[in-house]
């Protein structure tokens, strides 16, 4: 008996959702259940992957990141930064290994994690101090002066060049008479700040050591304000800069990233922070949220889907109309944000929408971290995933399939 011949034409994206016996979605058009190191091209060709070259030698490498000024990856607890075939060391990110995130501001790019924070300058490949540490408290005593009896308060910021830190505790010391105030122990980079009698509002005295009288010029701009904490998931957004530790969800003062103070607080630990111009995307263990808005007092806290897996996040850039899958419709979208949910690949629109990409082609449950990489690969969008297997396992239908997404499928 002749075999039969079956005519295939072209190919689409693969699709492990289909029954075992489908093949064919239209006449000598077919939809593979595996596909295995190949890409499905625009004019529905397949064509093998390129594989992949070593270029770096790390021995514990982790947490890669590229921005506009450097190439940047950990190695340990090292910072290397990547040019060409080459990784060289800039210096320790604490002493505990933990993923690290990374944020570009102007010409410099911030790194931190749950147990370092500082600042990367690209032009000396150097890390410096983030935010300045608060001073002590001043103790106080009176003298002869001119300032009314009454109660006032005291406190103590530091100056690094044109910066200054939040305050450090408040004294308090009361004048039964007319008189002064001496503080005995000013740092010699501390800058005093008192209030008027009987009052709350800290005026700036200047660096000395007695207060004779209280000019109401400059009042602190930084009271109670705090160094960055070390957090994770860095975000650099409407003017500050966001970052999250556990189900906190920290930000900056506007226009000042090294003064925080707020925080809002979510129900389970945030692994992604993602932003758009209208808000930001916050990927839950449980859930994943819109905070529609740009100043954190107006925010709307909106469900928008899935919980996110944590370090999945990545943009997307040049990416082409993809039907009603970003909206509003243009030509090219860019700084999309894309990452993986507990239902899917997703892509989140710049006015608040979820679009999952994979939810009616590819099944899958990834496990607790991920990694992922966008890329443009001859005109075709492309996300890339991988995922460390959690301790429930990766839930995927059959071990095919699993290996392909654990060696990064392309979705």
């Amino acid at each position: 008996m002749a075999a039969k011949t079956i005519n295939i034409n072209s190919f689409t994206g693969m699709s492990n959702l289909d029954p075992d016996e489908g093949l064919f979605v239209k006449k000598g058009v077919v939809r593979p259940r595996i596909i295995l190191n190949a890409d499905v091209t625009v004019k529905g060709r397949l064509k093998k992957r390129d594989g992949q070259v070593k270029k770096v030698s790390l021995i514990d490498g982790h947490s890669m990141w590229a921005g506009y000024h450097a190439h940047l990856v950990m190695d340990g607890v090292t910072l290397k930064r990547v040019s060409g075939n080459t990784a060289t060391e800039i210096g320790s990110v604490g002493m505990v290994k933990s993923p690290v995130s990374y944020a570009e501001v102007g010409n410099f790019i911030y790194v931190s994690n749950k147990y370092y924070n500082g600042i990367f300058n690209p032009d000396s490949d150097t890390l410096s101090s983030w935010g300045i540490t608060l001073p002590n408290g001043p103790v106080l005593s009176a003298t002869n002066g001119t300032l009314p009896a009454g109660t006032y308060e005291v406190c103590f910021t530091r100056v690094s060049g044109l910066n200054i830190s939040g305050n450090g505790p408040v004294s308090i010391i009361t004048l039964n008479s007319e008189g002064g105030i001496v503080i005995s122990n000013r740092p010699v980079d501390a800058i005093v700040w008192c209030t008027e009698r009987n009052d709350s509002v800290f005026q700036r005295i200047g660096a000395v050591d007695i207060i004779v009288n209280i000019p109401e010029v400059e009042p602190l701009p930084s009271l109670f304000c705090n160094p960055p904490p070390y957090i994770e998931h860095l975000t650099h957004a409407f003017g500050r800069m966001w970052g999250a530790r556990g189900r906190f969800l920290h930000y900056s003062e506007a226009l000042h990233l090294d003064w925080w103070k707020y925080k809002f607080e979510f129900a389970t630990d945030i692994g992604m922070v993602a932003k758009v111009k209208s808000g930001l995307f916050v990927g839950c263990d449980d859930r994943t949220y819109f905070m529609q808005g740009t100043d954190p007092e107006q925010m709307e806290q909106i469900d928008v889907g899935a919980g996110a897996v944590p370090w999945s996040l990545c943009y997307g850039y040049s990416i082409k109309e993809l039907g009603d899958t970003i909206s509003p419709a243009e030509k090219v979208h860019n700084s999309v944000p894309g990452w993986v949910s507990k239902e899917g690949v997703v892509l989140g629109n710049a006015v608040g929408r979820v679009f999952n990409l994979s939810k009616k082609s590819v099944k899958f449950s990834p496990g607790a971290i991920g990694a992922s990489l966008y890329r443009n690969k001859n005109g075709q969008f492309q996300f890339l995933a991988s995922f460390k297997q959690g301790t429930s396992g990766m839930g995927l239908g059959d071990t095919v399939v699993a290996e392909v997404v654990r060696n990064g499928v392309v979705m």
